[in-house]
């Protein structure tokens, strides 16, 4: 069954079978604990382990019922993330979790880490949003980490996407590479960098899926629009994921989903060889619940 809704993941996630560990770095704040402590509820088979001081983690009310979880206590956010990432194992499906840590300080240290090196692929960011009266889920890459990716990144970002949403139960996802025309033109390079991608899928280069580009924003979300324009295109009007041009494209084009029209929203980091929760402090819980199940089911191949 299609996924089209956030409910959905989140149902998934508590139905599947796979073990998994959950590694949260500083879960200081009320949000980040209630979303943990929501993962015990689900199944058997999700272990946590919290890092950081103690006494900040037990003092909120919603350390109860997780009394029992591991705490590896340090002092700097430094200390405690670089712990996290070593405490994940390559051979066992982990989760690594951003709790009320500095995301500048998390970020060098994730890169630096040696086990995110030896991946040796691109780390990206992937939202996903449950938009009020779209029929489906979207998908938005990358508003988060690579500013202004060339050709060789946005190929990582395709690869890091679509490896992702399979994970999800997509079996052929329909991904868009936006541009601001679907006409090329050699003095654009990101129409170009489209066109390259999508030959490349039309070779096989990114697996089962269907990619087309360069696709402007009516043309990718509206069937009508594609129509219009002659866009003859599995992808035309039913995109699931759009790949912008640059970060802050695509970081506008998800804040102003979020606050014109209502949007839900979860995302994670992807290609660091174990999905990232990447949350703020202004996150709901129930968006750090979703963000969650998404990594879940992600490590665990969706089983």
């Amino acid at each position: 069954m299609l996924i089209i809704s956030l409910s959905q993941i989140v149902s998934r996630a508590r139905q599947s079978s796979g073990k998994v560990e959950v590694l949260c770095v500083q879960p200081y704040d009320d949000s980040t604990l209630k979303a943990l402590g929501s993962l015990r509820s689900w199944r058997e088979g999700i272990k946590l382990t919290l890092f950081g001081k103690r006494e900040k983690i037990e003092s909120s009310e919603y350390y109860r019922g997780l009394e029992d979880v591991e705490i590896i206590e340090g002092d700097t956010e430094e200390i405690n993330t670089a712990r996290a990432i070593e405490t994940i194992r390559a051979d066992k499906p982990s989760v690594l979790m951003k709790g009320l840590v500095n995301t500048a300080v998390f970020l060098r240290v994730l890169f630096r880490s040696e086990s995110v090196k030896a991946s040796g692929r691109l780390i990206s960011h992937v939202s996903c949003l449950e938009v009020p009266g779209f029929e489906r889920l979207l998908f938005i890459t990358d508003g988060t980490v690579n500013v202004n990716p060339d050709l060789k990144t946005k190929i990582g970002i395709v690869e890091n996407v679509c490896e992702f949403v399979r994970s999800l139960g997509f079996e052929k996802p329909k991904i868009a590479v936006i541009g601001i025309n679907e006409r090329i033109t050699h003095s654009n390079q990101d129409l170009i960098d489209g066109a390259v991608i999508a030959k490349m899928s039309e070779r096989g280069h990114f697996g089962n899926c269907y990619i087309d580009g360069p696709m402007p924003l009516d043309t990718a979300l509206s069937k009508e629009a594609a129509i219009k324009k002659m866009i003859l295109s599995p992808v035309g009007g039913e995109a699931d994921v759009l790949v912008c041009s640059n970060l802050e494209s695509a970081a506008n084009l998800i804040k102003g989903l979020v606050h014109l029209a209502h949007s839900k929203t979860a995302g994670l980091l992807l290609g660091a060889g174990f999905p990232v929760v990447l949350t703020s402090r202004s996150d709901s819980s129930d968006s750090k619940e979703i963000s969650l199940a998404m990594a879940i089911l992600n490590a665990t191949g969706g089983v």
